[in-house]
């Protein structure tokens, strides 16, 4: 497929662990999440790395998602092994900046809808994401085809092609967001 490869396979042992150890982070920032018209809306988020909440105004989204820099949340002070992560994906994918992180929960039965990523953030950085807990029955799908990630496993994908994700399972699909700037930057193989 041209707009989703795999990379590397990574140990998420001490990630899932101090997950299980905070749950009370899920769902603090509910900006993606609690809006009707989000392909996200009933999901739950950790929102690790973004910009800096207090240039919110509680208004517009795609506002605050306009050009910025990047910077830890509070809730990275209980994910160390997040930003350990981090610095070893910018190494291996010879990143220049690191932008937003977060972590996303797909309940069972649950459905991200068909979307593009349309925001500066979006279009900015290259997206890479860290399967954390998946199942056989969930996918991450594009018209050319869906792509099943067993944990532990990094792979780009393609933000500005639509895309959504599927859980028909019956466990939580829990996903770990990179977002990185990098000379190297990946595209589609038809650009």
């Amino acid at each position: 497929m041209n707009n989703i490869m795999a990379i590397a396979k990574v140990d998420i042992t001490q990630i899932l662990l101090q997950l299980k150890r905070n749950p009370q982070l899920w769902n603090r920032n509910p900006i993606r999440t609690n809006t009707p018209s989000s392909p996200h809306y009933g999901f739950e988020d950790i929102h690790v790395r973004f910009r800096d909440l207090a240039e919110y105004d509680g208004g517009d989204w795609t506002k605050f998602n306009g050009e910025h820099r990047s910077c830890w949340y509070k809730e990275a002070d209980s994910l160390p092994a997040i930003k350990d992560l981090a610095f070893q994906l910018m190494t291996t994918m010879k990143g220049e900046e690191l932008g937003g992180i977060l972590i996303s929960k797909i309940p069972p039965g649950g459905l991200c809808k068909p979307h593009t990523d349309t925001t500066w953030h979006a279009k900015y950085y290259d997206k890479y994401a860290v399967q954390l807990e998946s199942h056989p029955d969930q996918a991450f799908c594009f018209e050319e085809g869906e792509h099943i990630s067993p944990p532990g496993e990094v792979y780009w994908f393609n933000n500005q092609a639509v895309h959504w994700v599927r859980n028909n399972s019956p466990v939580d699909r829990i996903t770990l967001i990179f977002c990185i700037k990098s000379d190297r930057r990946f595209s589609c193989l038809g650009e």
